[in-house]
């Protein structure tokens, strides 16, 4: 077996082991998601555990360092740092505001003005890891070419951080949806990364699968626990990072777009009741217009996998 193939299984082994474990401490703690009350009625999800993230971010990060030290020694674990302390730092970001969610019972954690700041200083520790493990900061746009950035770097870094964890957090919203989108995703990238023979992003990847896969089977509908803001948060950051160290950020958009049109959909949303006091859509994320139109969970975690595997499909197609 190759070692990607052992990077997926570890991890989802022991998500698959531990979850029951942590969801039965979750619920012994009475630690449970907090259902927003301007939501869609979710109130049958009352009492149903929240911060499993924390479990498949874990076990794919060990996953993930094992299989980079075993493909190159110490430098395969160090080239690993770059991307599991992205998924880390902004898991850890997610998890303070989980915390402070369900301390305070209510909608709102982390507050805006320190949330931002763990993201900024997260972003500097990533770009400081990558100027000590020599990665260029040059960005390449398509049809105009590559710069050089230098330190103005910082700025797109922080900018594609913020706003992918952001989009995969919108998008965590029915059960089962952001983590079967994230595998889909994910395994796309890993062909991208396969043909740029990029071995580490291979490996990273493959973890995080295996431990998607092992979470889907207590996250399928009907939930037996979430993934909360621990989970959503680093997936996106894991898949920002990821484009930029392939050296192919803007390929996030096309193999990404769902997260984007989930993202729309409320700047969309929320530009229009500003400023006309109407609502665009029934609700947003465009997730929760599909349940105002009497779609089940399943129905529309199904259209979105499709979407996102075209989308897949189409993109591997063309970028090799």
């Amino acid at each position: 077996m190759s070692e990607n193939l052992w990077a997926l299984a570890r991890a989802l082994i022991v998500t698959a082991l531990f979850m029951p474990l942590l969801i039965k401490f979750l619920k012994q703690s009475k630690e449970q998601a907090v259902i927003r009350k301007l939501g869609p009625d979710h109130q049958a999800k009352s009492g149903t555990p929240s911060m499993g993230g924390a479990l498949f971010v874990v076990a794919a990060s060990l996953s993930a360092l094992i299989g980079g030290g075993v493909h190159n020694g110490w430098q395969g674990v160090m080239a690993m740092a770059i991307p599991v302390f992205a998924f880390l730092a902004y898991a850890i970001i997610g998890g303070i505001d989980d915390t402070l969610k369900l301390v305070n019972h209510a909608d709102d954690g982390f507050a805006f003005k320190p949330k931002l700041l763990a993201q900024t200083a997260s972003a500097a520790i990533i770009m400081l890891i990558m100027w000590l493990m020599d990665v260029p900061f040059t960005l390449y746009v398509p049809l105009l070419g590559t710069y050089n950035l230098g330190i103005f770097y910082f700025i797109f870094l922080w900018f594609w951080l913020v706003g992918w964890s952001n989009a995969t957090n919108l998008t965590d919203g029915l059960d089962g949806l952001l983590a079967g989108i994230s595998i889909i995703v994910y395994a796309a990238y890993s062909v991208v990364a396969m043909h740029m023979q990029n071995q580490i992003i291979v490996v990273f990847n493959f973890a995080v699968i295996g431990s998607l896969i092992g979470f889907l089977i207590f996250n399928k509908p009907k939930a037996k626990i979430f993934m909360g803001d621990t989970g959503s948060l680093a997936l996106g950051a894991g898949l920002a990072i990821e484009s930029i160290l392939l050296g192919v950020p803007f390929s996030l958009i096309w193999f990404g777009l769902v997260f984007v049109i989930e993202t729309l959909s409320v700047i969309i949303q929320t530009i229009g009741y500003h400023f006309w006091h109407k609502r665009i859509f029934p609700m947003a994320p465009i997730h929760h217009s599909f349940e105002k139109f009497g779609w089940s969970e399943w129905q529309i975690g199904t259209l979105f996998w499709i979407l996102s595997a075209i989308l897949a499909v189409a993109g591997i197609f063309y970028m090799n």
